[in-house]
């Protein structure tokens, strides 16, 4: 090794005068603009209309530049790949497959299978393997050979062996949205592991916009039964594996109930609400409180996750579902669109929220344990934009721009730990799943680089 070379002092060549009062003046042109700017709204991005790089943190699993990301359960998403194919990833685990093509409306379950429907075709795909049905086929299990097969189908629904499939059979070829005179809209179970068709069921409504279900929620689990509102006021629980109903309510509204396993949360629209299962059609408990309404699940299927609690807002109060039954939280049910005020509790479900400052005291109203304190801003406010599960997620909304953004902040119910959070200049709607996933995008679409994040838990429950 050898001994670091002292540099040599060098003598600096003096500057005109003329120059030293130029740059002197320059300087100060550029101190008093600079100053000026600062008072801008937004700075210089208020001058350009652009802003910086997105301000993202927490627990990010995984990043994108491309904004075609579809969110799965169970940590599984798929995105553009290299030469146009598609890839199934486990922002969890690591795991990635190749699926090739990729329909806009595709399902992928916890294990990381993809089904998605092509016309009469109804793909199920896993690493190394491709099966294929067709709505021919669902129209030979259902056994009427005066009925044409559907032109295309509809997933609704998927539970760890099936995936629940409505079309429509007709006299001609039909979409599932056409009102054909003699239709029938007919839902189909398809086994996971080979796409054999093994039950069908008649809905008892004909086809047409009215029957074709919302999109199912991509990321739900799998579920054990479906809630089908085959016509107006008219429900059914429908056994994902054996097509079988387990329970018919009419003259009822699909937001009286949300499903959860093998169970139902029902009211009757006057102010009383039952827990029950499906599975034996006992009821568990029940329970009356004034203004009564069945807590959002966050989604229109109805469907809840296992993360998630099962409750009922009432005028003052909440009646979240435990383990015996219903237990009343004695705190007012949040109002959606509301920041949360200094020295206000409300309720989020079976989650309690106290705002002492700049922290918000998260607790658990059944237990009555506290979870964490919770660092959101005061101008915040719960979000609703996802299905109720692990996750509790605040948002500030942004307007004034070409399409409105958000800041969001999400943390872990189990835990109280941040799990994201992020600066202005996102877009609207965050995706996330009720295991704790949630994907964040940047609205500025000048930027260079990372424009999306993947955060989450780093297990499910």
């Amino acid at each position: 090794m050898t001994a670091p070379h002292e540099t040599p002092t060098r003598r600096r060549r003096s500057l005109p005068r003329t120059l030293i009062t130029g740059v002197g003046v320059l300087a100060l042109v550029a101190m008093f603009a600079a100053g000026v700017v600062s008072f801008l709204p937004g700075g210089i991005a208020g001058l350009t209309g652009r802003v910086g790089p997105a301000e993202v943190e927490g627990k990010v699993l995984w990043t994108s530049e491309d904004l075609a990301i579809q969110l799965g359960p169970n940590g599984w998403l798929t995105h553009p790949g290299e030469g146009g194919d598609y890839i199934a990833r486990n922002v969890r685990t690591g795991e990635s497959w190749t699926i090739g093509d990729l329909s806009s409306r595709r399902e992928i379950t916890p294990d990381g299978v993809v089904v998605q429907p092509d016309g009469q075709r109804i793909l199920v795909q896993r690493e190394g393997a491709t099966h294929t049905t067709s709505t021919t086929k669902i129209l030979a299990e259902f056994g009427d050979d005066r009925l044409w097969p559907g032109t295309d189908s509809q997933l609704v629904g998927v539970s760890e062996r099936h995936v629940a499939v409505l079309t429509c059979l007709a006299p001609k070829p039909s979409r599932l949205t056409d009102e054909v005179e003699g239709g029938r809209a007919v839902l189909a179970g398809v086994d996971l592991r080979d796409a054999s068709v093994d039950w069908t069921r008649d809905t008892g409504a004909g086809c047409g916009g009215d029957v074709a279900q919302s999109s199912y929620p991509s990321t739900l689990p799998a579920q054990r039964y479906l809630l089908l509102e085959p016509a107006e006021e008219q429900i059914m629980a429908v056994d994902l594996d054996t097509g079988s109903v387990a329970q018919r309510w009419s003259g009822a509204k699909r937001y009286w109930f949300a499903v959860q396993g093998e169970h139902v949360l029902a009211t009757d629209g006057q102010g009383t609400a039952t827990w029950s299962s499906l599975r034996t059609g006992k009821q568990i408990d029940e329970v009356s409180c004034p203004l009564m309404s069945v807590g959002d699940p966050g989604d229109t299927s109805r469907q809840l996750s296992p993360e998630a609690t099962p409750f009922v807002e009432c005028r003052d109060s909440v009646q979240a579902v435990g383990e015996d039954g219903f237990t009343e939280i004695a705190t007012p049910p949040f109002a959606e669109g509301e920041p949360v005020a200094d020295g206000d509790e409300l309720a989020v479900g079976h989650l309690v929220l106290r705002r002492e400052g700049a922290i918000i005291r998260l607790s658990n109203g059944l237990t009555g344990k506290a979870i964490g304190d919770l660092d959101v801003p005061e101008d915040f406010e719960v979000g609703r934009y996802a299905p109720s599960g692990r996750l509790v997620h605040f948002v500030a909304w942004e307007d004034g721009g070409p399409r409105n953004t958000g800041s969001y902040r999400a943390f872990d119910t189990v835990t109280g730990e941040l799990v994201v959070s992020t600066g202005e200049g996102m877009r609207t709607g965050a995706d996330a799943s009720p295991d704790g996933i949630i994907v964040v995008e940047s609205d500025d679409e000048d930027v260079e680089g990372t424009r999306l994040w993947v955060a989450g838990t780093k297990e499910s429950t």
